[in-house]
């Protein structure tokens, strides 16, 4: 009976140690690790993390009041529901525990789903898997776009484009639209994560310049299904004047008159300060002034303005602008007219804006005879006005100059040139007679020479050439004694003398004085030589002549 009871016990404790193995396999539950909610960005992915042990198998369900629509089997795919089939996949490996979830291209329709995972489906347990759920929220995102500092021309400037994405596998691209398009500007891009999201940021920087300023720029993000813009947004450039402008309020302006200009400034800010300029005969004057109006008076010709612009970045200045200043005509001194031969021929030039017109009157005709031919030339501010024609009893010509703002007019004298004709004739005469006397002493040929310290001289030679001087000075003195005259000043022969003065003999013009010339040297002749030799009388030049 005990050996019985004790083995029932046994048989009992066994049966009851069998039953509690099984019941502890039926009620494992599985650590889960979910978030409870996570954000997509419509047009990409989103990532379900999901953690747990190491698994065989899992599946995703979508949560469902009446049934547990398929998001993911791996082992069944046609099990899936239609609006998931094909956009879910599982992430990670089933011995690490990573149960991650991720679905393609996040629409409208997947807002707020709920979603939850099975662990070893097909295996028994009471583990209420669905009771641990992921709501996802599906939002459009555009992209911002930022300017980092105020832009000033020169320097450099920022400007950031980002946008948030929820899938880290396929980001999207960020393009720039600018109208117009700038110049010399780099993009360069980067990408970090932030709350469980990713941030995309493109930023454009370049050299500043004015060219920018109200320039319109937005960026674009292109997912794979739409593209997002971002706002547009309108850069302002702060920029000293470029281009200044004077700006003539009236459209006519006259001598001693007053005129308003007004000072066009490109910049940004605003000019707040004008200095003008006005320049008269080399001299400029300036006037500071807050308003780009101003107002000139006693306005002459020649006059020029400009301007220049002040803001808080820097100054710029106009061109020079030459005033068109009207005035009545003005007949430029010595208007002439003269008559040559039996033509009779006038000048007359005026000054004047606009260019005066030119008339004329001949004793008191105010219509040119038609024998009378005129010409005009017009250069700016002066006409120039010519006529010509029969000389006949003119006695009285005037010029009349004349425009819109007036008129003038001269009478002119009239010169007849044939009363000093006889000028130029004589001054041809005396051209021929100065080269008539320039041939006269053409004719002469004088050779001078040295006399040599070692030439050779008896004392009877130097005896005898005293002597002869001396005859010669007697017969030359015998001479001029009968003549009335000098022979070198005798008018009736048309001539020069032969008389030896200083260091120079001349040679005689007509044949006869030569003749007499030679005959009065004779006894100067040396040894069988033609040539005349006269000495001074200090005995250092010898003079030949050759007659």
């Amino acid at each position: 009976m005990s050996c019985f009871s004790m083995g029932t016990v046994y048989l009992l404790r066994l049966l009851h140690l069998f039953t509690g193995i099984s019941v502890l396999q039926q009620t494992r539950s599985w650590k889960i690790v979910l978030p409870s909610t996570v954000t997509a960005v419509e047009g990409t992915c989103v990532v379900v993390r999901c953690q747990t042990e190491p698994y065989s198998r899992v599946t995703w369900y979508q949560y469902h009041d009446i049934y547990y629509p398929v998001v993911y089997d791996g082992v069944y795919p046609s099990t899936v529901e239609h609006q998931f089939r094909g956009r879910t996949k599982l992430l990670g490996e089933p011995a690490e525990g990573n149960c991650t979830l991720r679905i393609d291209d996040m629409r409208p329709t997947d807002n707020n789903i709920k979603v939850y995972v099975w662990v070893n489906p097909g295996t028994k347990t009471n583990q209420k898997f669905y009771q641990q759920t992921v709501t996802i929220l599906v939002e459009r995102k555009a992209p911002s776009i930022t300017i980092l500092k105020q832009i000033v021309a020169g320097e450099i400037f920022q400007v950031k484009c980002s946008i948030k994405y929820s899938c880290p596998f396929s980001p999207p691209s960020l393009h720039w639209s600018i109208r117009p398009a700038l110049e010399n500007s780099t993009s360069i891009a980067f990408i970090e994560e932030e709350q469980g999201q990713w941030l995309y940021t493109a930023t454009m920087e370049g050299l500043g310049t004015y060219k920018m300023h109200n320039t319109t720029i937005r960026c674009s993000a292109q997912f794979k299904i739409f593209t997002a813009e971002s706002q547009q947004i309108t850069l302002s450039v702060l920029y000293k004047p470029v281009t200044v402008t004077l700006i003539l309020k009236e459209e006519l302006v006259t001598e001693g008159g007053s005129i308003i200009m007004e000072c066009a400034a490109n910049c940004n800010p605003q000019a707040h300060m004008y200095s003008w300029l006005r320049r008269q005969m080399g001299h400029i004057k300036k006037i500071n002034s807050t308003q780009n109006n101003m107002s000139f008076s006693n306005i002459t010709r020649n006059t020029s303005l400009s301007c220049i612009a002040h803001n808080a970045i820097g100054v710029g200045q106009s061109k020079w602008l030459d005033l068109d200043v009207q005035y009545a005509p003005v007949i430029l001194p010595e208007p002439s007219c003269y008559v040559a031969g039996e033509i009779l021929r006038c000048i007359c030039q005026a000054e004047a804006s606009p260019n005066a017109s030119i008339s004329w009157t001949i004793d008191g005709n105010n219509t040119l005879p038609s024998s009378f031919e005129s010409r005009y030339i017009n250069k700016k501010n002066v006409v120039s006005g010519e006529i010509g024609g029969p000389a006949k009893s003119q006695t009285n010509v005037s010029c009349t100059a004349w425009n819109s703002r007036g008129r003038d007019t001269k009478y002119l004298s009239i010169r007849n040139l044939s009363k000093t004709s006889h000028l130029p004739m004589w001054l041809s005469a005396s051209a021929f007679m100065l080269l008539g006397i320039g041939l006269l002493f053409g004719c002469a040929i004088f050779i001078c020479r040295k006399h040599s310290t070692n030439r050779p001289q008896s004392s009877l030679n130097n005896v005898q050439q005293e002597q002869r001087y001396s005859s010669l000075q007697r017969s030359q003195y015998e001479d001029r004694q009968l003549s009335p005259h000098r022979l070198e000043n005798n008018p009736d022969n048309d001539g020069l003398s032969c008389i030896y003065d200083n260091d120079f003999v001349e040679n005689p013009q007509r044949p006869t004085r030569a003749h007499e010339c030679k005959n009065n040297a004779t006894a100067l002749q040396m040894e069988g030589n033609n040539q005349l030799l006269a000495q001074d009388v200090y005995g250092n030049m010898d003079v030949y002549l050759i007659c």
